[in-house]
């Protein structure tokens, strides 16, 4: 088991990372998919018991993960939000803090389906449609796109592993032809089970470990 895998994609090194991010060092920037902030918040004003404070945990993570990789740029592969943030919510009182301790960084959000909801937050950061970095196309849905690798989330790949009369289901990365789908980043996103096809490549990210699967 390790924290960190380097692969080759399109003729570049990529890192994978055990806590669900990507680190492109070509151009200094750290990718991580679907974070949903705000998600909790969300749920409890629809009366669902869920415990406070993921938003935080979800930025000291990425707070971590800046640390270890000290990219130029963060970028969200879309799903910034969960949906449009209501005035008086953890987040917006998080995120200006956050910001400040990362003061040289540059955050970015390709805008994924949730993040329609937040149109006119100023969060100080860039939005795209899509964003062509290198030979990659960063998008939110994870579609092929001509001549270049896709990088992308939406999907919140997840993969069971059987051993025995044991199994454990954890988020993957799931390299396709041409493709690259990151798993989930937000703490209380679900999953869905993939099935890759012959020839793909599943990596589980568990308990802050890499474990590519045969």
């Amino acid at each position: 088991m390790s924290d960190s895998l380097a692969l080759t994609l399109a003729g570049e090194t990529v890192w994978l990372h055990g806590d669900r991010a990507l680190f492109y060092p070509g151009e200094s920037a750290l990718l991580v998919a679907d974070t949903h902030f705000g998600k909790g918040a969300f749920l409890r004003r629809r009366g669902l018991a869920v415990p406070g404070g993921e938003s935080r945990a979800d930025l000291d993570r990425l707070s971590i993960l800046i640390e270890h990789f000290q990219p130029a740029r963060l970028i969200v592969l879309g799903d910034f939000f969960h949906h449009r943030p209501s005035r008086g919510e953890p987040f917006l009182d998080a995120w200006p803090v956050w910001r400040a301790r990362h003061a040289l960084l540059t955050p970015e959000v390709v805008i994924g389906n949730h993040d329609r909801h937040a149109e006119g937050l100023d969060l100080d950061m860039i939005w795209h449609s899509h964003l062509d970095l290198g030979p990659f196309r960063l998008a939110h849905d994870p579609y092929p796109v001509s001549g270049r690798h896709v990088l992308g989330g939406h999907l919140h790949p997840a993969y069971r592993l059987h051993g025995g009369a044991d199994s454990v289901r954890a988020p993957v990365f799931w390299l396709r032809d041409g493709v690259t789908v990151l798993p989930a980043f937000g703490g209380l996103t679900g999953g869905w089970p993939i099935r890759p096809a012959r020839g793909e490549k599943v990596v589980m990210a568990l308990d802050g470990g890499l474990y590519p699967l045969p």
